[in-house]
């Protein structure tokens, strides 16, 4: 990806977050403020260097007047909050004042909603902080964004597919002779690892490159579901992980595994089957793979 799609990404994501927030914030409040406390900061972190990071003042004192986070190497104090009208703003402003508080600047991140009006003596953003700040990261400051970005919005929430519906679309991709057929019944091991490929990418994207196949991505499940899902894909990886090995040894595209290689994999096969068809009961899907044994 280019810097230019990367940093459109991120704008899509944390766009994609506020319409969310907007929406459930008069059900959640708390739980959101705390939760996007964590995420600005730790977004913000990714631009500051190991001595000028943020530290969330709440877990040092909790409810600290006026301010969430702070920067003390740069004298910098944030306060995160959906809404920051005003009203908001003057509140806030009365309360830095009668606690004595003095930082050189003072900001206040409205992640839903922020006042137009200029006040003395503090600074007022929406998401275009967030976003004007990314604008001028490194590719890899980018990259470790979209992971901050990816691990802490509620995914699950957001997409209007239940965990049962997409696991349902990922198990007929894995319920496929790949898994099921032991290596001894294998006619093409480059077809068992293209299979794999693609299971590997159904849980991990949602999708299969080429085919009309759609699913949640694993970051969009539910925690229980995703890290039942984490150790199917691991068991998968592991897989294409042998016959990659393979190759590199024999120096040929020819797959040829060994007696130890075979037995090795069908186990892994074995472990895939086995969670497949646990979470598949967890979740009350009526489905089971049934593989083939070895003689």
């Amino acid at each position: 990806m280019t810097d230019r799609q990367k940093t459109d990404e991120i704008i899509s994501l944390l766009t994609f977050l506020q319409v969310h927030i907007k929406n459930n914030v008069d059900q959640s409040f708390t739980d959101l403020t705390f939760n996007l406390e964590s995420f600005i900061k730790d977004y913000l972190n990714i631009f500051e260097k190991p001595d000028e990071q943020y530290d969330n003042i709440n877990l040092v004192k909790h409810n600290y007047p006026a301010i969430d986070l702070l920067n003390i190497k740069k004298d910098i104090a944030l306060q995160i909050t959906t809404n920051a009208d005003l009203r908001k703003v003057r509140k806030t402003l009365k309360t830095y004042k009668d606690f004595n508080l003095k930082f050189a600047n003072l900001i206040i991140i409205g992640f839903v909603n922020s006042t137009k009006q200029s006040l003395p003596n503090v600074t007022i953003h929406g998401i275009d902080y967030l976003i004007e700040i990314a604008k001028f990261g490194s590719s890899n400051q980018m990259d470790r964004v979209y992971e901050v970005l990816k691990r802490q919005i509620p995914w699950n929430s957001l997409s209007p597919l239940t965990d049962k519906q997409c696991f349902d679309v990922t198990f007929d991709v894995i319920n496929r002779s790949a898994v099921r057929d032991y290596t001894i019944c294998e006619g093409n091991f480059d077809k068992m690892v293209n299979g794999m490929s693609e299971i590997k990418e159904i849980i991990t994207t949602g999708k299969v490159s080429g085919k009309n196949i759609r699913a949640k991505t694993l970051f969009e499940y539910t925690a229980p579901i995703r890290n039942k899902l984490s150790e199917i894909e691991f068991s998968v990886s592991s897989i294409i992980q042998i016959c990659n090995i393979n190759r590199n040894q024999n120096q040929t595209e020819f797959l040829c595994l060994s007696r130890q290689e075979t037995d090795l994999t069908d186990m892994l096969k074995e472990e895939i089957i086995d969670k497949t068809n646990s979470l598949a009961q967890t979740i009350g899907l009526a489905k089971r793979i049934v593989g083939s044994r070895r003689y």
